[in-house]
């Protein structure tokens, strides 16, 4: 790997627009901009205006191409006819690749941007990242970025922490997650730098950057990161876009391949910083998206499994395992659990697993779900794959899942669940669910008496007194509301905290409403609670479903408040004025004995 010595960050002061710019010397421009173009006339306009208005003296735009068929072409030669600084190159060869290759070879500028035919340029981006470079002497300059969509706009660098502040000079061991960054088009290079290090755009399907930007990294003595937004991607579905084909096994096929061209580059450049970042970006970023993708989609053809398998295997090879755990730095347990599974060769599985970490509200429980549970836990029941880490987080989710409502018809398979969600991962799975910790024989009767209730939690507050207020399918009482304490130890039968406190109210359309208090001082430390309706009659505990909310955080109150995938749980926490004392001890504490 190339980089200055030494090389540090340092603020970049006086770079936006302000900055003076030195004029070209002869006729030949400052600024190349490249834009590759293919059947993207309903954007083009927009894009085109975007790169004219930028405030560069003597700017090319070069575009570059391939192909259109819609009118992209003749819309490019209307704006070369009005402005000489448009310049409409046809293609020789087919990929957008190529488009870019030759859009280089024909610049003429002290500097090189690119640009796509879809996207947008904020006014004054190309000023900031040309004058960074002429006041930095550094051959690229990389900007901040938004993506957006018809109803969504985000920034991607909010998980980038080599943009958390501006730069000049600075190598990629400086910032290494820099490589989470690796679009073409939100930086400008020095042309003699880019001719020099002889970069080219592979005709890829998919990824044709990622391999061309990390050559650049390791290559450049010198990089500026500036602050400002100086592109705006967007992220359109239709069927001629990036986007549209990314969960297709040829799109994969594609990524896994520039992925291990890059693995090779960073492992032979073996800079254990960078190494680490690149590890990151691929288990728990980029790689996981594009393997995610595939693997979670229902309808994959299986007939392209093996050589994903074998493609994600030789990246695995160059990179190693993900390193997983909490914290930046570390690969989320699910994310890396999917991964090994789709190296291992088990891509079922590991699509069940993808599924899971997509955002959900209630949990659904129906053949399908219970299957793609079975067929994890038969697959994870001896593996080496499930570590500590890996089964806390499948257990919680797990045992949300279990708390789902069911029908009588489902008893059956449902309890199948239960007992390999005991086998493979103990009894904390099962500690929300009530019916899960009752015995087998009452399944079927349990059901039908859950559903004919249909008992819900409405309300929560808390303070020094946890208030529950829900309803029941009832034209008077029934039941009476209780907290589930599913991790208590040495319990027999269900174990529930009865409540100090139960009203009762009509609340109309055929239902009794219930508001149930809890003192803070009849409840567990730290235990996890939740809500539970226990039939005086039978003894039966029913589990209680709800579209309840959780209050705000507040330091006083004496509760936190989680609900996940349909289920309110609660615990008890200390006291506010116990916590201050603590912290106000460890603080005096530290300044009579300073390290």
């Amino acid at each position: 790997m190339r980089g200055r010595p030494g090389a540090v960050a340092y603020p970049c002061r006086d770079v936006p627009g302000d900055c003076e710019m030195t004029p070209p010397e002869s006729d030949s421009p400052l600024l190349t901009v490249v834009i590759p173009t293919h059947d993207v006339r309903p954007w083009l306009a927009q894009t085109m205006d975007s790169v004219l208005r930028q405030d560069v003296p003597a700017m090319e735009v070069v575009v570059v191409d391939d192909r259109s068929t819609d009118g992209t072409r003749e819309l490019v030669a209307a704006y070369a006819q009005r402005d000489p600084r448009v310049r409409l190159v046809i293609a020789g060869s087919a990929g957008g690749g190529s488009a870019r290759n030759r859009g280089a070879a024909e610049a003429k500028g002290r500097y090189l941007i690119f640009c796509d035919g879809d996207d947008l340029v904020p006014d004054g981006a190309y000023r900031t990242l040309v004058a960074s470079l002429e006041r930095s002497g550094s051959d690229m300059a990389v900007g901040d970025y938004l993506k957006f969509r018809a109803v969504h706009t985000w920034r991607p660098t909010d998980a980038m922490p080599a943009f958390d502040r501006p730069a000049q000079g600075i190598a990629l061991t400086d910032a290494p997650t820099l490589l989470f960054s690796r679009p073409c088009w939100n930086r400008a290079f020095r042309r003699s730098f880019w001719d020099s290090t002889g970069i080219r755009f592979p005709d890829v399907p998919r990824s044709n950057d990622i391999v061309p930007m990390v050559t650049a990294y390791l290559a450049a003595d010198r990089i500026d990161v500036v602050p400002d937004v100086v592109y705006v991607y967007r992220e359109r579905p239709g069927a001629g876009s990036m986007s549209a084909g990314a969960g297709s096994a040829r799109s994969l096929l594609s990524y896994l391949g520039q992925e291990t061209e890059c693995a090779r580059a960073l492992v032979d450049a073996d800079e254990v910083g960078v190494l680490r970042a690149y590890s990151l970006l691929v288990w728990d970023r980029d790689g996981y998206v594009a393997v995610a993708r595939y693997v979670g989609s229902r309808g994959r053809d299986a007939a392209d499994d093996a050589e994903v398998v074998a493609a994600l295997r030789r990246l695995r090879a160059l990179i190693g395992d993900p390193d997983v755990g909490e914290g930046a730095d570390r690969v989320d347990p699910l994310r890396g659990l999917v991964m090994r599974l789709a190296a291992q060769g088990d891509l079922d599985a590991a699509g069940v697993v993808a599924r899971l970490l997509e955002p959900s509200g209630e949990v659904v429980d129906d053949d399908e779900t219970i299957h793609e549970w079975l067929l994890l836990l038969e697959r994870l029941a001896d593996s080496e794959l499930l570590g500590p880490q890996e089964r806390d987080v499948l257990t919680e989710r797990l045992a949300r899942q279990l708390s789902a409502p069911h029908g009588v018809e489902a008893a059956g398979r449902w309890r199948k669940l239960v007992r390999a969600a005991h086998r493979v991962l103990g009894p904390r799975a099962l500690m929300f669910s009530p019916e899960a910790l009752a015995s087998a024989a009452g399944d079927a009767e349990r059901a039908r008496r859950r559903g004919e209730l249909d008992a819900r939690a409405e309300q929560v507050r808390g303070g020094s007194v946890l208030v529950l207020a829900g309803t029941v399918s009832a034209e008077e009482p029934r039941g009476l509301p209780v907290l589930l304490d599913g991790l208590r130890e040495g319990a027999t039968g269900v174990p529930v905290i009865a409540a100090a406190e139960v009203t009762w109210r009509d609340a109309g359309a055929g239902r009794i409403g219930w508001t149930a208090r809890f003192p803070a001082a009849s409840l567990p430390m730290h235990r996890p609670l939740r809500p539970a309706i226990s039939d005086p009659q039978t003894g039966d505990v029913l589990a209680v479903g709800g579209p309840v909310q959780p209050p705000a955080y507040a330091a006083a109150d004496r509760f936190l408040y989680d609900r996940i995938d349909g289920v309110l749980v609660v615990r008890r926490r200390r006291h506010a004025l116990p916590r201050a004392l603590r912290r106000a001890m460890i603080i005096g504490l530290s300044r009579l004995h300073p390290r």
